[in-house]
């Protein structure tokens, strides 16, 4: 009997310490991904930022090939300009929210400066709409980066 008892007991502390090993993976396979999500959301945020500065950089050298008058340049930065808004846009639509819509203004106004351009609107007209357009993706790159430093604290 003795041998009995002692072979139940070592086979329930044998199932206790399995429990808690189970239990233990279980809490460390939780936190680690929670750590991969974070790490995820980064790299979204990350893409979102690049992509916005890249879209700075190119409404700068669409402004200043309106300014230094070089229109063939400029209708080509307007060209690129509105496939990587529409890009962008569509691409960082859940991570921009309520901010979207910087970019929906910014392609309107880039469909009208590159119409302009090929009509031969008044070169103040044309730098007036690129500064505004500037400033609008500008001001989107800082909400997302406000955003951004918020969410990190």
């Amino acid at each position: 009997m003795i041998l009995h008892d002692l072979f139940d007991w070592s086979n329930s502390g044998v199932g206790v310490a399995g429990l808690a090993l189970t239990v233990g993976a279980i809490w460390q396979a939780t936190g680690a991904k929670k750590a991969a999500q974070d790490a995820r959301h980064a790299v979204y945020r990350r893409n979102a930022s690049d992509d916005l500065r890249r879209l700075e950089r190119l409404a700068t050298g669409l402004l200043t090939a309106i300014e230094t008058e070089e229109y063939d340049l400029a209708s080509h930065e307007a060209r690129d300009l509105i496939s990587e808004c529409v890009n962008v846009r569509e691409h960082h639509r859940a991570r921009f929210g309520m901010y979207g819509g910087k970019l929906d203004v910014a392609f309107v106004l880039l469909r009208s400066i590159s119409r302009g351009i090929h009509t031969g609107v008044e070169r103040d007209t044309l730098i007036d709409a690129a500064q505004r357009l500037l400033g609008g993706i500008s001001s989107l790159a800082g909400a997302m980066s406000r955003q951004s430093e918020e969410d990190g604290q």
